[in-house]
């Protein structure tokens, strides 16, 4: 009886869920940062952020899901945001090329 669930694609499922973990540790800080000042400019500028990287959380979050099953989805969303980590450089773009790498035929796993 073995409930241990195999993962697919472990390296593309690691990045991406330390990415989302990251966003959710800065949402945190972020939010502190926010109470201690408390006024209606810092508040919308943290919904305006809660917005954008949301979102990127988000697909982070999903993608990592995606990549677990193996599906052609989880796929295409991590190449996705690979192109979009193209552009943070110099850390994200080794993210991307490293992404771009496992997410190829040759290394995925379906």
């Amino acid at each position: 009886m073995n409930n241990f669930v195999q993962i697919k694609n472990q390296h593309v499922y690691w990045v991406h869920r330390l990415i989302t973990l990251i966003y959710l540790v800065g949402f945190i800080l972020l939010g502190f940062g926010i109470l201690q000042k408390f006024d209606l400019d810092a508040l919308m500028t943290f919904l305006i952020l809660i917005l954008v990287f949301g979102w990127m959380m988000y697909l982070h979050f999903i993608a990592s899901a995606e990549a677990e099953k193996g599906s052609e989805r989880g796929r295409s969303i991590s190449r996705f945001i690979a192109v979009i980590l193209l552009f943070l450089f110099p850390i994200g773009t080794i993210l991307a090329m490293y992404l771009f790498y496992k997410t190829s035929s040759s290394e995925w796993q379906k």
